[in-house]
């Protein structure tokens, strides 16, 4: 193909892709993608509706029917699309499935029984898991481990302290720690033998009835003090949707934790019960998801970033609407991220439209990039708003020059010294990826932001693996943090023969596939040899090929990916994918975002369009 009608056919894609995506605008003026994740997500669901009840669960029949076809040919259940079956992820379908009357002699679920049984059964399960056993009487509470409420009570100067936990993990930690406290159990008639053994006997704790839930024996008076904060802490930050952290799982959480402290008539709760169907998105043929979370900031800022790439005016309808719509949602109250930066002013956004209190600094990162190629200096508004992001972005600086999502110069090594099954999830040390967004926001606000782009790019130097490549903590994986991190170097100017640059460059050629793109399967997180390595997908290449353009790389190995993007485009003018190239959180929790292949061949195909138009390279293409 020549570069002439390469050309073409990329004007043409980029013409159908930005209809498609337009049209996918809501009348408020933001996108919203899906996010797909393990059904543990769904099964959960369904299984705090029964725990609580709070009787039938909304699509509750379209969600049974998803789980149901998410079974692999194996028996089991996986965290990602062709991933292997997860035991924790089995046992928390086959619950859901069983309590919701599928009778265990179904060929189905005498497979999943089975598999349950090969991978380890209960007792191979993650914590989460077992609290869901514990909590219908399925298994011991001794076997459910999680911190005691007195971490509320810890002063912010002490050895430690509830502010040193991630942000996400505090609530999760605050509301566990109510819940394995008082240790409820609402006994199911439903025989799990089949892969539970014999029913244990249940230790004492309070029944779950629709009465107000108490402990067995008076607590003491430390305890009691800190149970009541605990509630008073969640009551505090339940958020306007009636949940909690924008997260499904901290909100069913939170519910359960907040029935056993004010019973049912707890108006967090009530409300909490209304806002949690919110989470649950139907996805035709009679199939609903029960999704983690919902990110329109995100997505409406890469949308806004791929239609200003793709061409579309500054001064678009949609495009006015959605700077209106993102302007709206910037922070002005501050949150807990102020625990550590309490002389910050706010000015951040959050994933989640609902949640005000937690913005971190990858969303805002995006959105300054979004807002970076607009009107600023002829709207007021929106200039003092993206002086305001850079500042707070700026603010949230690590001492040692990173960014970490959500929080700064938390205390991160004392977290990880607690017998915890896994440190790192409750943790939000700075990344690569989170670093790379940022500087390259910052560096695009010209010499304001100068030291701190500085001081970033040392960090990103410091962080690069061995093999050229760097990690990547909230995308799939080495592919999203090396294509993140050359795009920040060369923002920041970094000189494309750097030997930094080079090595990234030529890890990134030794990933291509065959067909001349790239993917990498969430394996990665776990195996080495899956590093980089996996079936082609339109957003992975789009990173790769966006990325190489950016440090200077022209030639035929770019325009093989290039191929590959208006080979697989849609007629609809948009690009699927099955795998899961986004992350929640390594290996536990893949995310599968429905705008990444909307959104990333834009960026791409318009980089590569514009190199074709420049006589100077033109030549190397050939």
């Amino acid at each position: 193909m020549s570069d002439t009608e390469r050309a073409a056919r990329i004007s043409a894609s980029l013409d159908v892709a930005v209809a498609a995506l337009l049209s996918e605008q809501s009348p408020e003026g933001c996108w919203e993608g899906d996010l797909d994740n393990k059904v543990s997500v769904d099964a959960h669901h369904l299984l705090a509706h029964r725990f609580l009840g709070l009787g039938q669960a909304a699509q509750g029949e379209a969600v049974l029917a998803w789980i149901r076809g998410e079974q692999t040919a194996t028996g089991g259940w996986p965290n990602f699309a062709g991933g292997p079956d997860d035991v924790s992820t089995t046992v928390m379908a086959y619950l859901a499935l069983r309590m919701e009357g599928e009778p265990p002699g179904l060929p189905r679920m005498r497979a999943a029984a089975e598999r349950i049984h090969q991978l380890g059964g209960p007792a191979a399960c993650r914590t989460s898991t077992r609290l869901w056993l514990a909590l219908f009487g399925l298994g011991p509470w001794s076997e459910v481990k999680a911190l005691p409420p007195e971490i509320v009570l810890l002063p912010s100067r002490g050895p430690l302290c509830l502010d040193d936990f991630a942000d996400w993990a505090r609530y999760l930690v605050v509301p566990l720690s109510v819940i394995t406290t008082l240790r409820p159990v609402r006994p199911t008639d439903i025989d799990f033998s089949e892969i539970c053994g014999p029913h244990p006997p249940v230790q004492h704790g309070p029944r779950a009835t629709a009465a107000r839930l108490r402990a067995s024996a008076p607590p003491s008076p430390l305890r009691a003090r800190a149970l009541a904060r605990a509630g008073a802490w969640l009551r505090e930050r339940q958020q306007s949707d009636g949940g909690w952290n924008g997260t499904h799982s901290a909100t069913v959480y939170a519910m359960i934790a907040l029935h056993l402290l004010g019973g049912p008539g707890e108006e967090a709760v009530r409300r909490a019960a209304e806002g949690v169907t919110g989470f649950v998105r139907p996805r035709g043929e009679g199939l609903s998801r029960v999704q983690f979370s919902r990110g329109p900031v995100w997505d409406t800022a890469l949308s806004l970033m791929a239609l200003r790439a793709a061409g579309v005016e500054h001064d678009h309808p949609a495009l006015r609407k959605a700077r209106g719509w993102l302007l709206g949602l910037q922070t002005r109250d501050r949150g807990d991220w102020g625990a550590h930066r309490p002389g910050l002013p706010p000015g951040g956004w959050s994933f989640q439209s609902a949640n005000r209190i937690s913005p971190d600094t990858d969303d805002t990162a995006i959105v300054l990039c979004a807002f970076q190629d607009g009107p600023a200096g002829n709207d007021p508004l929106l200039r003092a708003a993206v002086e305001r992001g850079r500042r707070w972005l700026a603010g949230m600086e690590w001492r040692d020059g990173g960014w970490a999502a959500f929080d700064a110069d938390a205390r991160v090594r004392r977290v990880l010294r607690l017998p915890l099954h896994d440190g790192r999830a409750v943790t939000d040390p700075p990344t690569a990826d989170v670093t790379a967004h940022v500087v390259e926001a910052l560096a695009q606000a010209g010499p304001e932001h100068a030291p701190a782009v500085r001081r970033g790019v040392r960090w990103l130097l410091r962080r690069q693996e061995p093999d050229g490549s760097w990690f990547g903590q909230w995308g799939c994986n080495y592919l999203y943090g090396t294509t993140a991190a050359l795009c920040a170097l060369a923002t920041a100017g970094t000189d494309r023969g750097h030997a930094a640059v080079r090595n990234a460059v030529n890890w990134l050629y030794s990933r291509q596939n065959d067909d001349g793109g790239w993917g990498e399967d969430q394996r990665s997180y776990r195996y080495g040899e899956w590093s980089g390595r996996g079936e082609t997908t339109a957003s992975q290449t789009a990173w790769v090929l966006h990325a190489l353009i950016a440090t200077g790389e022209r030639g035929r190995r770019l325009a093989a990916g290039v191929d590959w993007l208006l080979n697989h485009q849609e007629p609809s003018g948009l690009w699927r994918e099955t795998p899961y190239t986004g992350t929640g959180f390594p290996w536990d929790a893949p995310i599968r975002y429905g705008s990444y292949p909307r959104v990333f061949p834009l960026l791409a195909l318009d980089a590569y369009r514009r190199t074709l138009a420049d006589p100077e390279v033109a030549a190397a293409h050939r």
